[in-house]
C-alpha cells in the first residue's frame, strides 16, 4: 500500500520549490493544447458550415437527379415542372439551382457557385445591402472578399453589380455562393431551359409518384456529400493534432525529467527512509497531474482569446472543449514516465553519499 505522506513528500515540496518552472512548463503545454483546440475547433466548424449551408436553402427532404452527388453540390439539370407536381400535392416545395463557376473581377478570376435565386431561400441572412431586384444585380456570400457592395465583375460576359451580402453560404471550405436573379443564370448558364439541379421539399408523408431519373435524398444525406468535399482537410488537421500532442508529451516529460536528475538525492533519502518505489511513482505522477490540470484548463482560456485572430468558422462548443483538461492529465502523466524511471534506479546508500 502506498504510504501517502512519503507521496506527498515527493510531490508538494518540489512542487512548491519549483513553482515558477512548472507555471512555465504548464503555460507552454497550455499553448500547445490551445493550438490543438482550434484545430479541432475549425475541423468542427466543416460541420457548422454545412448546417448553415443547408439552412439557408432549407428543406427536410431533396429531389436530384439520379446517381447525384447531393443537391448543393449537383450540377445535373432536372425537369422544373417537379416543383409544380409537389406543390400540388400538398408539399412546400423550392426549385434549387446551382452552377460552379468562375468570375472575372478586374480581369482576374474567383472561384463561385452561382445561385439561380427566386429571393425565397429560407435562410439567408442578408449582413449588408439588399436583396435582388434586378438582373443585372448580385448579392454574394461576405466569404468572397474579392467584392464588396457597390463593386462591379463579370460572369459568362455579363456585367453584375454587388448590391448585398449574406453569411454562411459557402462550398468546399471558402468556394462562396454568388446569387443572381433564376432567370438570368437559367439564360446564361443553362441556355435559357427551365431547368433545376434540384428540389428542396418540406412536409410531412409520402411523396407522389416521381419520374424516372430522379432519387430522393435526406438531410443527413446532403451533409455527408457537403462534409466528403473536406474529408483530405480533415485528415490533414487530425495528423497535426497528433503530432501536436506528442509535442506535449516531449515538453512536459524533458521538464520532469530534469526536476527528477535534480532531486535524485531526495528519492535516496526517501527511500533510505522507507518510501518504496510505489511511493515515488505515484508522488511523480500526481506532481506531473497538477501540471495537466493547470495546462489543461489555461488551453481552454486561451484556445477562445485565439478564436478571433483566425480565419474561417471556428466552433468550440463545450462537448468539444473540456476533454482537453482529463487528455493533459493523462499526457502528464505519460510524460512522467522518464523521471518515474530515474526515480526508480536510485540507490538508498546515495542518501549518504
Amino acid at each position: 500500500m502506498p504510504q501517502w505522506g512519503f507521496v506527498w513528500m515527493v510531490a508538494w515540496p518540489d512542487f512548491r520549490a519549483r513553482l515558477q518552472r512548472f507555471l512555465v512548463i504548464g503555460l507552454g503545454m497550455a499553448l500547445v493544447l490551445a493550438i490543438t483546440l482550434l484545430l479541432s475547433a475549425f475541423s468542427e466548424g466543416f460541420r457548422l458550415r454545412c448546417d448553415r449551408l443547408l439552412d439557408v436553402f432549407g428543406g427536410e427532404r431533396y429531389i436530384v437527379a439520379e446517381g447525384a452527388s447531393g443537391p448543393m453540390t449537383s450540377s445535373t439539370p432536372v425537369d422544373s415542372s417537379l416543383v409544380d407536381q409537389l406543390v400540388e400535392a400538398g408539399f412546400d416545395a423550392r426549385p434549387l439551382f446551382f452552377s460552379p463557376n468562375a468570375i472575372s473581377i478586374d480581369g482576374a478570376p474567383a472561384s463561385v457557385v452561382v445561385v439561380g435565386s427566386n429571393g425565397d431561400e429560407p435562410g439567408m441572412r442578408l449582413t449588408a445591402g439588399r436583396l435582388l431586384h434586378g438582373p443585372g444585380e448580385a448579392v454574394a456570400d461576405e466569404a468572397l472578399v474579392e467584392l464588396a457592395l457597390g463593386d462591379n465583375f463579370v460572369l459568362a460576359g455579363r456585367p453584375f453589380t454587388i448590391v448585398g451580402t449574406v453569411e454562411h453560404a459557402t462550398w468546399d471550405i471558402a468556394t462562396a455562393g454568388l446569387f443572381i436573379e433564376r432567370a438570368t443564370a437559367l439564360e446564361i448558364l443553362a441556355g435559357g431551359q427551365d431547368v433545376v439541379t434540384g428540389v428542396a421539399v418540406d412536409g410531412k408523408g409520402a411523396l407522389p409518384p416521381l419520374p424516372k431519373g430522379v432519387s430522393v435524398q435526406s438531410r443527413g444525406q446532403a451533409f455527408d456529400d457537403i462534409l466528403s468535399r473536406t474529408a483530405d482537410a480533415k485528415k490533414s488537421i487530425d495528423a497535426f493534432k497528433f503530432t501536436l500532442w506528442m509535442l506535449a508529451i516531449v515538453i512536459v516529460g524533458a521538464v520532469l525529467y530534469l526536476a527528477a536528475i535534480e532531486r535524485v538525492r531526495d528519492f535516496a533519502i526517501f527511500k533510505a527512509t522507507g518510501a518504496s518505489n510505489v511511493d515515488l511513482v505515484l508522488g511523480l505522477v500526481i506532481q506531473a497531474a497538477i501540471v495537466g490540470v493547470i495546462a489543461g484548463v489555461l488551453s481552454i482560456g486561451l484556445a477562445q482569446l485565439m478564436k478571433p485572430i483566425y480565419p474561417g468558422l471556428l466552433s468550440l462548443p463545450f462537448r468539444i472543449a473540456w476533454p482537453v483538461v482529463p487528455v493533459a492529465v493523462v499526457i502528464a502523466a505519460l510524460s512522467s514516465i522518464v523521471g518515474v524511471r530515474r526515480a526508480i534506479k536510485v540507490d538508498p546508500s546515495q542518501a549518504f553519499g
